[in-house]
């Protein structure tokens, strides 16, 4: 949160509120203030700015409030109050700050300067007043209070409708009755629910069945809802016969008939018809000897009838080759050349937009001091300002509040930024200006920077090299 305490009581909050008014209706701002000489609001808007920052129905309120041990001055937004509405319920009635609610980009760091911007000017009155105050952050006994009035209001809670429980009658004499009881105190007769039985099974039936559950039959014709069901006699069920399937036949098994020695010469048997035998090959048997070939050797009648003269077969011609000479190979290599020319070399293609231009850990530029001192640049953006432990939220990348002159030096002052080839430096809306070469430049306006510029952020000045 953005918040600061002023360790004394004898500040006149209303003259600091009326003051805090006069400077931002010069600067074009729209400011009130309502409240009262311990409890002051101080409300600042601008079309442009909060339209962008805050919103079209909020604006920049601060709180100055009168506690045990000082003031506290307290920063948030809040909604454009009208002064004729909060006049008759009172500053205490108002609702609670919202939060600042910081986002990514130029947006939050405009936002923050405005929001410092706001308290730079508070502690300068507050100084004004009492030269020697001392400015410190919330002290710890009254954070509780703080974060109550940052807290959103509770949302009342809505009764939830229970309807009431339904009234119950007798249905004999339409006496009402309350749950649980068992007999009617009109007409005396019980309230307990009969029990019904099928006239089929005698099963028991729940109240309002159209069929029994057990048998399927109509409840139509039941028994008498008081009468019991009657003893069931166990009948003996018919049994079911058994069917037993007739004895399969039984397939007849071949016999053949015993084998007689009979003379397969006889005529009868010969007229009969044989039957074929299966043939069965024969068994291999190595012998015990493996017998060698012999060769016998049969002179022939004459060489010339054991060679095979085969004809004469065709010289083929042979062809000369050429081999040239050195002159001439370097003579057929330059004609190569003029035939050929070499092909020239592809030209550098870009990187695609979905590659990173540069390294975002790779600086680009530094900022070298008088004293001697250089701060190296990096990355798209890089914020100037003013570390301030007291507020919390935003610490700039280029630190001045080591710097001699520092006082003159915004919490978040400027900003660089490096797209591509392009060096641009914009002024946050800081309170003593940002130059270059000394001519100021317009606020929230990019400005582009050469390599070698002397930058001025209030009363400290640089020197702007490039690295690239």
């Amino acid at each position: 949160m953005d918040a600061h305490f002023y360790y004394t009581e004898e500040i006149d909050i209303e003259r600091l509120a009326t003051d805090l008014v006069n400077v931002y209706v010069a600067q074009g701002y729209q400011a009130q203030q309502i409240g009262n000489k311990d409890n002051m609001l101080v409300q600042l808007k601008k079309g442009g700015d909060f339209e962008a920052i805050l919103g079209m129905q909020a604006a920049l309120s601060l709180t100055i409030q009168r506690t045990a041990g000082g003031v506290l001055a307290m920063i948030g937004q809040q909604k454009w109050l009208d002064k004729a509405a909060v006049g008759a319920v009172g500053i205490v009635a108002l609702p609670v700050l919202w939060p600042l609610a910081l986002t990514a980009g130029v947006g939050a760091l405009r936002q923050a300067s405005l929001a410092n911007q706001v308290l730079n000017i508070v502690d300068g009155l507050v100084r004004q007043q009492r030269p020697n105050v001392q400015v410190g952050p919330v002290p710890a006994h009254l954070m509780p209070q703080v974060q109550q009035q940052w807290a959103p209001p509770p949302r009342a809670q809505t009764p939830v409708y229970t309807p009431p429980p339904p009234t119950l009658h007798c249905p004999s004499c339409n006496t009402p009755y309350a749950q649980g009881d068992t007999f009617c105190s009109g007409c005396g007769r019980s309230l307990t629910p009969q029990k019904t039985y099928c006239a089929n099974c005698h099963a028991e039936l729940k109240p309002g069945a159209s069929f029994c559950p057990n048998c399927g039959s109509s409840t139509f014709q039941q028994n008498s809802p008081t009468q019991a069901p009657p003893p069931t006699v166990q009948t003996p069920l018919p049994q079911t016969p058994v069917y037993t399937p007739p004895p399969a036949p039984q397939t007849p098994t071949y016999t053949p008939p015993p084998a007689s020695r009979v003379d397969p010469y006889s005529p009868t048997v010969a007229a009969q018809p044989q039957p074929q035998p299966y043939y069965v090959p024969p068994v291999t048997q190595q012998p015990s000897v493996v017998p060698q070939p012999k060769v016998t050797l049969m002179p022939t009648e004459s060489k010339q009838e054991q060679t095979l003269t085969a004809p004469p077969q065709p010289q083929r011609p042979q062809t000369p080759y050429y081999v040239p000479s050195p002159q001439a190979q370097q003579a057929a290599a330059q004609a190569q050349t003029v035939a050929n020319p070499p092909v020239p070399a592809k030209p550098i293609v870009a990187k695609p937009t979905s590659q990173p231009a540069f390294d975002p850990s790779t600086p680009w530029g530094s900022l070298i001091f008088a004293d001697g001192n250089q701060v190296q640049l990096q990355g798209e953006r890089a914020t100037v300002g003013r570390s301030d432990h007291d507020v919390g939220g935003i610490d700039p990348e280029v630190d001045l509040s080591s710097m001699q002159g520092s006082d003159t030096v915004s919490r978040i002052h400027a900003v660089f930024e490096h797209i591509g080839s392009t060096y641009t430096l914009t002024d946050l809306n800081s309170t003593n200006a940002t130059r270059i070469n000394g001519k100021r430049i317009e606020p929230d306006r990019a400005t582009p920077i050469n390599d070698g510029d002397t930058l001025t952020f209030g009363k400290v000045t640089c020197t702007f090299k490039k690295l690239k």
